[in-house]
């Protein structure tokens, strides 16, 4: 067991064990990934310009940086704000590079939201409450990026044409409607969701596969927790309309500097890229991470970036923007999260103790 976690309930000392070892796993992962872009489409060749390490260049990218998980972490605090609940701003930048690490060390990027709820209870927020307001951040960012890319790929087919199948767009189309359409029937129609689970679980139980109390357990749970999740989102909307729209802005605000990384580090090579395509080409790439069962995506995340960029630059070029987009956009969070995670661990257990 990692050193200093002997402090910290077993259970949670194991979880944080797990999760350095998926670290590892990630990271051997990403970096093979990069081996296969940087082998095929880059053809072993690489090109490392000096403008691309010069002050200016760095020193944008670091404000762009810093903006990122500032943003990163303004939604948050703007969702809880509109609860009304209130966490420290610092303690939530913990959290931001803490869902970092978890969620791209966890498939489907599952562990994230679930230790930000296990840290905002320490803070006094109940479980519910910071479950639904984990669930509102992401919610948020889902919504725009699954409105967002039926539109990009329907209008511009040509820059998908290479491996998008016409079926696979009706399949990306179909799943976004979906989504919302299930998002709008949860917020403003949970009966609706009620009655087709009654049903289902009333046709199990007809058929002997569910008994009569597990039944009658099952529905009365998870009619609760819809119920739970509904009320969480009205009251989002109601309590602080200005929070509630703030939230709304930074999340916005939050994908465009996370698409902003390759507009600089393209200019910075450079190409003079049409901002709307490469932006366009991030939205598609990070609506398919969110389907991906490796950690942090990893694989189609880096072939997939790889694959769409490969048409705005040069061979030699793809391995590195490769690189340089997942080392800013996630090695950088990821290694603070492991970090700030190990940190308050730590100094929990040892207050404890004492």
């Amino acid at each position: 067991m990692i050193k200093g976690l002997q402090h910290i309930p077993l259970h949670v000392a194991r979880k944080v064990t797990a999760y350095f070892g998926l670290a590892a796993l990630f990271f051997a992962l990403s970096f093979t990934t990069l081996y296969f872009v940087h082998h095929y489409f880059s053809a072993g060749r690489l090109r490392i310009p000096s403008s691309l390490l010069s002050a200016n260049v760095i020193g944008i990218l670091a404000v762009l940086l810093v903006l990122y998980f500032l943003a990163d972490g303004l939604r948050l605090y703007s969702v809880i704000r509109a609860m009304g609940f209130r966490i420290a701003f610092s303690y939530i930048i913990k959290l931001v590079f803490v869902n970092i690490f978890v969620s791209n060390v966890t498939p489907l990027a599952t562990g994230g939201g679930v230790v930000q709820v296990y840290f905002m209870r320490r803070k006094g927020m109940p479980v519910g409450e910071a479950m639904t307001a984990t669930s509102i951040r992401t919610i948020l960012a889902v919504l725009i990026l699954f409105a967002l890319t039926p539109v990009i790929i329907w209008t511009e087919p040509n820059r998908f044409r290479m491996f998008f199948h016409r079926n696979l767009l009706y399949g990306i189309t179909g799943v976004s409607c979906a989504y919302l359409v299930v998002f709008w029937i949860i917020l403003c129609r949970i009966r609706i969701i009620k009655r087709w689970m009654f049903r289902g679980l009333y046709l199990l139980n007809a058929m002997h596969v569910v008994s009569r109390p597990r039944f009658r357990n099952w529905f009365l749970k998870v009619s609760r927790e819809l119920d739970l999740f509904s009320d969480g989102f009205r009251r989002y909307f109601r309590n602080s309309p200005g929070w509630a729209a703030l939230s709304v802005f930074f999340t916005a605000l939050f994908l465009l500097l996370l698409f902003s990384f390759s507009l600089v580090l393209l200019r910075a090579l450079g190409y003079q890229a049409p901002v709307l395509t490469v932006l366009a080409f991030q939205v598609v790439v990070t609506f398919f991470m969110y389907f991906t069962p490796t950690p942090g995506a990893t694989g189609v995340a880096e072939g997939g970036y790889g694959l769409l960029f490969a048409q705005l630059v040069q061979r030699q070029d793809i391995a590195l923007l490769t690189l340089a987009w997942r080392f800013l956009t996630i090695y950088v969070g990821v290694a603070i999260g492991m970090v700030v995670m190990y940190r308050e661990l730590f100094q929990s257990g040892r207050a404890d103790r004492t």
